[in-house]
Order: structure tokens, then C-alpha cells, then sequence
């Protein structure tokens, strides 16, 4: 009876052995499984992001800044002429969006070294403080561009208020919205107005 009592407790304990052994493996598979699992949706989730990667780029790459270009007039005295509010234009390139006022303060500016060799001239010489905190201050209304400088613009006579005239008219004529052009003077009056009745004022 010794004997059969111990030979059911070893098969029994040979039996949770095995039962043991297959839980451990049936648990190692599981775990495998799930690491697998676990490796496959990372791997998933890497290649959606690179697929997702090109369209961010190609929409960043679509923003661009515009680039704008403005014709500014200078007297030029390389051609044989007797007109002395001769005026020819030259290019430049901005991204600001105010492009009537960036004009002007390039025609202030003046000539590059280059175009001076070809006969540009600047037409505008300041003296003086400004009375408005800036060269000048400019407002486009129903096609009337009015110009007014804060600063003294000296002049020698006639030839000098026809480059200074001709070149701002042309320079803001070039556009849509500028129709006829009003210059004043730092203290209001029309510039190269000789008569001294601002009959610019009355000109619309």
C-alpha cells in the first residue's frame, strides 16, 4: 500500500512538472508573441510617419515670400537732350507690400554706383530736420497721390524743380491707383510753384 502510495504521489508530482513546463512555455510563446506584436506596431507607426513626412515638407516648401518689383525714375544726361525733366526707369526688388512709398524713399536714395556710371543722377538733396519725423509723408485718394516733404528741398531754379517733378510723377504714375501727383513743400506750398498760388492744389 506504501509502495502504491508512493508511486501515485511521484506520477502526480511528475504530472504538475509537466503541466508546470508547458504553462512556462505556453507563457514564453505568449510573451513572444505580444513583443512581436508590440515590434510590428512600432514598425507600422514609423512608416506612416514617414509617409506623412514629404506632405509636411511639401506644404512648408509652398510658402514662399513674394518678391516684388518697382520702376524708379532719375534724370539721366547721357542722351543728348534739352529736356530737363529727362527721366529714365531702373529696377528694384522688395518683399514690403507698401510699394508706392518704397519707391520714393528709393528715388531719396538714388543711383547705385553702377547706374551713376551710366548717367543717373539723383534728383533730391535734403537740408535740414524733418517736421514730421520722417523725409515725407505720402497718401493715395480717388487716383491723387499727395506728396509732402518734412524736410527743405533746396533748389537752384527751374532745372532743379523739373528733375525733382518729373521724377517723383513718373515714379508713382507707374501705378493703377495714381492718376495725378501732388509735391509740397515743408511749409505746404506746391514745389516749383513760381507764381505763389499753389496751383497744384487747385489741379485735380
Amino acid at each position: 500500500m506504501s509502495i502504491i502510495r508512493h508511486s501515485t504521489l511521484l506520477s502526480f508530482g511528475l504530472l504538475m512538472t509537466l503541466f508546470g513546463v508547458s504553462a512556462d512555455a505556453k507563457f514564453v510563446a505568449g510573451a513572444a508573441t505580444s513583443n512581436q506584436s508590440t515590434i510590428k506596431a512600432q514598425s507600422e507607426i514609423l512608416k506612416e510617419s514617414a509617409k506623412t513626412k514629404p506632405a509636411f515638407q511639401e506644404t512648408s516648401d509652398a510658402v514662399k515670400v513674394t518678391q516684388n518689383r518697382v520702376k524708379v525714375f532719375f534724370p539721366n544726361y547721357s542722351r543728348n537732350t534739352t529736356d530737363l525733366g529727362h527721366v529714365e526707369p531702373v529696377w528694384r526688388t522688395t518683399q514690403r507690400r507698401d510699394l508706392s512709398r518704397f519707391a520714393i524713399e528709393q528715388l531719396i536714395v538714388g543711383p547705385t554706383s553702377n547706374e551713376t556710371r551710366m548717367g543717373f543722377m539723383k534728383p533730391i538733396q535734403f537740408r535740414g530736420s524733418s517736421n514730421c519725423g520722417s523725409d515725407f509723408t505720402l497718401s493715395i485718394s480717388s487716383g491723387v497721390a499727395r506728396i509732402k516733404f518734412c524736410k527743405i528741398i533746396p533748389s537752384a531754379g527751374i532745372g532743379d524743380d523739373a528733375r525733382v517733378t518729373s521724377s517723383i510723377q513718373a515714379t508713382l504714375k507707374q501705378f493703377s491707383t495714381v492718376k495725378s501727383v501732388i509735391i509740397l513743400t515743408k511749409e505746404g506750398d506746391c514745389l516749383g510753384d513760381m507764381s505763389g498760388e499753389n496751383l497744384c492744389l487747385r489741379r485735380r
